[in-house]
């Protein structure tokens, strides 16, 4: 049994089970939204940044994973999987270059409605009624916290932005679709994928040392351990959760910025943030009664 295999093997089933890979998600995302606070200082290219990033994470992650690490393993679901990401990750990096990155974000959490649609027939996974409610209040939320900077101009940008959105929800169902072929070797893979496709960009003028550090500090603590601690979650949350709960990213990302620069979100987008972190704790504590009720029976 390899090292990832032990964390997610039947012991670390049942209750406890699903309440810590849904904490492993809101870690992921908290780490995820560090991106914003960071990227304001690079100064280079967002395709080479990606590509950078992408490297860097890679190589973390296959540092962390290495004793459950098996090329043989490999599969189309693998193969399909890395390419989901190393799209979502360059529409969504571009639809940020050609509209508003209100626009970007919002869009891109379109995500929960492709994996509500799809999910049940790619695999046969049960959206209850309520789901879909989350679902609506949770978007809902997002567009009221960036309401004031929605705007219906960067059309190419807004187009690439659903595009990264459905990606962003195929990828959670491919994923849950390879949860027992371990789901880490897919993220490995899409990371350098990113790298590999991101290459014609590394251009002169090259940032600054200083500015090389941040983006491997990118790919290790932004990108390489939250991808990390979705390959623990997969195998025990569903493939709505992998992109419910990372809607936390985009309310946190203001987060960073209050602290270390004192700006302060408006009162719309103070009730959107509340709709989504009070939808998502009220979905997680739900889920987590109806699976004690079920190891009761």
């Amino acid at each position: 049994m390899t090292h990832l295999d032990k964390l997610q093997s039947p012991k670390a089933s049942g209750l406890k089970s699903k309440s810590s890979a849904l904490l492993l998600l809101i870690l992921a995302a908290a780490l995820w939204s560090s991106s914003g606070i960071v990227l304001k200082y690079i100064d280079w290219s967002p395709i080479a940044i990606a590509s950078g990033r992408g490297l860097f994470a890679g190589l973390t992650m296959a540092f962390l994973l290495r004793r459950g690490f098996r090329l043989k393993a490999l599969s189309r679901g693998h193969y399909l999987a890395a390419a989901c990401l190393a799209i979502l990750s360059f529409t969504f990096i571009s639809a940020m270059k050609l509209t508003t990155a209100a626009n970007a974000v919002v869009l891109q959490y379109t995500a929960p409605l492709w994996v509500a649609l799809l999910a049940p027939f790619l695999l046969s996974e049960k959206i209850k009624k309520s789901d879909w409610l989350f679902v609506a209040v949770m978007f809902l939320g997002i567009a009221l916290f960036f309401l004031d900077d929605l705007t219906v101009s960067g059309l190419y940008g807004i187009i690439l932005a659903l595009i990264s959105g459905f990606f962003f929800g195929l990828q959670a169902i491919v994923l849950r679709s390879i949860k027992s072929s371990s789901p880490g070797l897919a993220l490995i893979l899409g990371n350098f994928l990113t790298f590999i496709l991101g290459l014609w960009a590394w251009q002169a003028p090259w940032p600054p040392t200083s500015h090389c550090l941040l983006i491997v500090a990118l790919g290790v603590f932004q990108m390489g351990l939250p991808y990390f601690l979705v390959a623990l979650a997969v195998p025990r949350v569903s493939s709505l959760d992998l992109v419910l709960v990372p809607m936390l990213e985009p309310l946190l990302c203001p987060l960073w910025v209050v602290i270390f620069y004192g700006e302060r979100p408006g009162p719309m987008a103070l009730i959107g943030a509340s709709a989504v972190i009070t939808a998502i704790i009220v979905r997680g504590l739900l889920a987590i009664k109806s699976r004690h009720i079920l190891t009761q029976k």
